[in-house]
């Protein structure tokens, strides 16, 4: 039968981290997931938090760490090296990110026309990080047809001062259609096929040549251009490279809605990363039962095609995500369910899940549901935390931990990153060293 020294259940961005983590230091790691996680609906910011009033990432998860319940209130101390990590682990892997705890925030501009305060981006979203000079326009270029994207509405919308929020703004802000090769063809065009398109090297240079011509047609003087989030998938540094080397100027990339490409970037390095360390990423693995002894979980057992695979573990990650994942799923009757273990869930009474305006981030009492934890992230129950873990060789990162409310409080990368991190040190004194088994970093399709 299979073995791991750690399972991690769920391929978001918590789970992937750990299990990057856990296989540097040497452990044999095996991810099982359903199916692909929240990173396919990324737009790319790494959001660790945000308040009105906070000067920066940093101020906003101190902030946090104050509120009791809060998993920053455990976790804020390791937000900076978790960080630190991530950084240099994604430039190491080819797809690098801007900004720090302490560099303020910067407005991106969203495929929707609004924005959104930043602290953290890949590489192709670093300009929203800059201070507009005095004069400096922007031009945003789109597809013709393209249904997620229009540059049009999208500028009259960011046109309007009041949607930057007090935020340093372009002087102008102008849009411009264009025709890419062959694409106005295709009847359901989305932004993975443009994506793929742009991984052709006579493609993309064919299309940013068109579009050069289209931004130096909107006048003199200096510009950045904003471009949907699809400069290639699996070719997207040379990509980028090739969009400000043709266009003369700084490209940014604005968030679009699913699929989201730089978070798909984002997970395929990190799966890369996975294998060439010798660890295992199984995608469509539904977990059907996991066998226990006391208070270890010992083997996870998943479903296949006509028969259940067993893999005997020592210890377990849950990476399963919250109410808006599949970690936890509310009954009719009230219960909030978490469906690996069943553990106790802390979460409001069914009369108020849903309070206020159900649009509002922020009257969704049930989004701060979850788990919660000891000091090293093992389970226990919350009505009786002294009582110790449930598990002693489990443990629960990411939006499964309880008392945040993520979409409000834009901290559940933070969250991920710290939770990941603080999880894979409590486990590498448990995993027996190993010199990794190297492969060669394979491209997801």
């Amino acid at each position: 039968m299979p073995s791991a020294d750690v399972a991690v259940i769920g391929a978001g961005l918590a789970g992937l981290l750990t299990a990057v983590r856990l296989a540097e230091d040497g452990a044999r790691v095996v991810v099982l997931s359903e199916g692909n996680g929240t990173l396919h609906w990324a737009g790319g910011p790494i959001d660790l938090g945000f308040a009105p009033r906070a000067s920066d990432a940093a101020d906003a998860v101190r902030g946090l760490a104050r509120r009791r319940g809060h998993p920053y209130a455990l976790l804020g101390v390791d937000v900076a090296p978790a960080l630190d990590w991530f950084l240099q682990l994604t430039t190491d892997l080819g797809l690098p990110h801007a900004g720090s705890l302490d560099g303020g925030f910067g407005p991106l501009p969203t495929g929707i026309g609004g924005v959104r305060p930043v602290s953290v981006v890949p590489a192709a979203q670093a300009a929203a990080l800059e201070p507009w000079a005095p004069g400096e326009r922007l031009v945003i270029a789109g597809q013709a047809g393209f249904k997620d994207f229009w540059p049009r509405a999208v500028a009259s919308s960011l046109a309007r001062p009041e949607v930057w929020g007090g935020f340093s703004r372009p002087a102008r802000v102008t849009a411009v259609t264009v025709e890419w090769p062959g694409l106005h063809e295709r009847r359901n065009l989305n932004a993975l096929r443009i994506a793929e398109a742009f991984d052709n090297p006579d493609w993309r240079t064919a299309a940013l040549d068109i579009t050069a011509r289209a931004v130096a047609s909107t006048g003199p003087g200096p510009v950045r251009v904003g471009l949907p989030a699809v400069l290639g998938l699996r070719d997207h540094p040379r990509a980028l490279d090739a969009a400000e080397e043709r266009l003369g100027a700084p490209v940014m990339e604005f968030p679009l809605v699913p699929p989201g490409i730089p978070g798909i970037r984002l997970h395929d390095v990190l799966r890369a990363k996975l294998r060439a360390r010798g660890g295992r990423l199984l995608l469509g693995e539904r977990v059907a039962r996991v066998e226990t002894t006391r208070r270890k979980v010992t083997a996870v057992a998943t479903t296949a095609a006509t028969r259940e695979l067993v893999t005997h573990v020592g210890a377990l990650v849950l990476a399963t995500g919250g109410i808006a994942g599949s970690g936890l799923i509310g009954e009719p009757s009230g219960v909030i369910r978490e469906t690996v273990l069943g553990l106790p869930v802390e979460g409001p009474p069914i009369e108020s899940w849903l309070s206020g305006d159900p649009l509002d981030p922020g009257s969704l009492p049930i989004a701060a549901a979850g788990l919660r934890t000891d000091d090293t992230l093992r389970p226990v129950d919350p009505g009786r935390p002294t009582d110790g873990p449930l598990f002693d060789n489990v443990r629960v990162v990411g939006a499964l931990l309880a008392g945040q409310q993520w979409m409000v409080e834009r901290c559940g990368d933070g969250v991920s990153l710290a939770s990941a991190w603080r999880a894979a040190a409590s486990l590498s004194g448990a995993a027996p060293k190993r010199r990794a088994t190297p492969r060669r970093a394979e491209a997801v399709r």
